[in-house]
């Protein structure tokens, strides 16, 4: 979480647009396009994040089998 967290902090601190369009746009352009696809992808990810506990899962796992409590 530690690298992460780093590693994001020298993105934006190093110049935000042009690193993200670099790695998320495939361009060498600074515009929007490269923060608005890694805005998406936080917020995918987070999504994800949320879904997978027990509340959610629980009931898709029961689609293919039983499901059991710990």
């Amino acid at each position: 979480m530690l690298f992460i967290l780093i590693h994001v902090f020298l993105v934006f601190a190093t110049g935000a647009l042009r690193n993200l369009n670099h790695m998320f746009g495939g361009t060498d352009e600074v515009n929007w396009t490269g923060f608005w696809l890694f805005a998406a992808a936080i917020a995918v990810t987070a999504a994800g994040w949320y879904a997978a506990r027990p509340l959610v899962l629980a009931p898709i796992a029961k689609l293919f089998g039983q499901v059991s409590s710990r």
